[in-house]
């Protein structure tokens, strides 16, 4: 109600009063309007003042109070974006230390026990982009790994180019064009570690990654899942807006109502244990393949935030499926069966 008066009355028409054309009765008024010229900067000089009326020199303190009182809630609601903001700053670049501490430390870092590792990378007609992120596997400072490339029923090199990786660790498999999805989950029934990375064929992975999971587990023992940093060549190609924004980290803080809003690590940047009976992908979709799974593998128990980069995510590969056709359906689907706790089919 009072807010309202106030509006009411800063809205009142003006009039103007002048002390010299007044009356001798209003003459004492002088030392008030002297005042208000110097309080509120009100009326051409110290000897005329805005009036509603001849008695309305309490109206225009009001009104002017109420237009100061404006200008201050405007600046403290600048205050307070800035003090978000700042906040908002200070949270990334704390976020960016603890990366670099962690992976710092890592590197030393000596591992009481060397679990296999299993790497599921899924792959389709994409024979030239495939050699870099399976060099990317074989560049990791942990060894005892196995990757899982599972060839989506291409129809250009790729078979061929398969056939050239000779290390012992690499192996193969040939679904019929079943989509990212079905092809993870191929590799999955294939996977004899007891832990479980993933990777994209457009992207690689940082050296480091595999040895940072298997450190994170064995320090986390009752962690079942967890997720890492990623790197995005170019954002705003990602969204739509272009390009040319220069490299960017995203290691984005674990909320369960924001995970049901939206993806928060890459699959290149999520490992979980062998076995977990969630782990696995809904192929009904086409897209969101990974927000699903961070879901479903996070139902019950949180996972863990490992600051160390996982991979680098590329933006300018051919045929990729971030933002295609089926985006807001799978979108739909996803949080749908999530928030109902739904099990993907």
């Amino acid at each position: 109600m009072g807010q309202e008066v106030l509006e009411k009355l800063a809205s009142l028409p003006i009039s103007t009063w002048n002390y010299k054309g007044e009356s001798a009765q209003v003459l004492h008024l002088g030392p008030t309007a002297q005042d208000f010229a110097a309080a509120f900067g009100l009326g051409v000089n110290d000897r005329r003042i805005s009036v509603v009326d001849a008695n309305g020199i309490v109206m225009v303190s009001i009104q002017a109070l109420y237009r100061r009182l404006e200008a201050l809630q405007a600046d403290l609601a600048n205050l307070r974006f800035s003090s978000v903001a700042a906040e908002d700053r200070f949270a990334v670049l704390e976020r960016l230390a603890n990366i670099r501490a962690t992976m710092a430390w890592v590197a030393q870092a000596r591992l009481s026990d060397s679990p296999l590792i299993s790497v599921v990378l899924p792959t389709r007609n994409r024979s030239a982009l495939l050699p870099r992120a399976v060099a990317s596997v074989l560049a990791q400072d942990y060894a005892h790994w196995e990757l899982l490339i599972v060839d989506d029923g291409s129809d250009d090199d790729t078979p061929s180019v398969i056939d050239s990786f000779t290390d012992p660790r690499i192996h193969s498999f040939r679904t019929n064009h079943r989509g990212v999805c079905g092809a993870r989950n191929a590799g999955l029934r294939h996977v004899s570690g007891e832990i479980v990375a993933y990777l994209d064929d457009d992207n690689t992975m940082h050296p480091g990654w595999l040895k940072a999971v298997v450190w994170a587990f064995e320090q986390r023992p009752e962690v079942d899942a967890l997720y890492g940093a990623f790197v995005v060549d170019d954002w705003e190609r990602v969204n739509g807006k272009g390009s040319g924004s220069l490299p960017t980290v995203f290691l984005r803080p674990y909320d369960r109502q924001s995970l049901l809003r939206g993806n928060l690590a890459d699959i290149g940047a999520v490992a979980h244990r062998a076995g977990l009976a969630e782990a696995i992908f809904d192929e009904d979709l086409r897209e969101m393949g990974d927000w699903d799974l961070l879901l479903r593998i996070t139902a019950h128990r949180d996972p863990l935030v490992l600051p160390a980069i996982a991979c680098f995510y590329s933006t300018d590969a051919p045929n990729r499926l971030s933002g295609g056709e089926s985006h807001l359906a799978d979108s739909e689907r996803v949080q749908t069966k999530n928030s109902h706790g739904t099990s993907a089919q």
